[in-house]
């Protein structure tokens, strides 16, 4: 899988629980954190050579969630909510450059009054 563009993404927007993890560990490894055991408890162990995350995550990044959650079952966020913003700004973008609300309601499997919520969104965040 493709990892997408978080550039945008904003974190103030996101549950506290995913904001705390992304404090601590960075957005990227965060969000490989949620695709990879989203939805899910995930024990932090108190040694990094007892976990399979060194493979998914950098080197700080593994400390820094040692450091604060060791020995803890960690509820890891699903990634809906990055997926969501992402999906979201898609659609403003195709929103702006044309795109009828029908179009877009169709393509993202959406209706009518959720594209115009989107829209109406992007209109309040000027």
């Amino acid at each position: 899988m493709e990892k997408p563009d978080l550039s945008n993404i904003d974190i103030t927007q996101l549950p506290q629980s995913l904001q705390a993890l992304i404090e601590c560990i960075g957005l990227d490894s965060a969000y490989r954190l949620t695709c990879a055991f989203g939805g899910r408890p995930k024990y932090i162990p108190k040694h990094r050579d007892r976990s399979k995350l060194a493979d998914l995550l950098p080197s700080e990044a593994l400390d820094a969630l040692i450091e604060r959650y060791a020995g803890l079952a960690l509820e890891i966020p699903k990634p809906d909510h990055f997926q969501r913003q992402l999906r979201n700004q898609q659609i403003q973008k195709e929103s702006a450059n044309g795109l009828s609300r029908s179009l877009l309601a169709n393509k993202y499997g959406l209706s009518l009054r959720q594209i115009g919520n989107i829209r109406r969104q992007e209109c309040h965040a000027r």
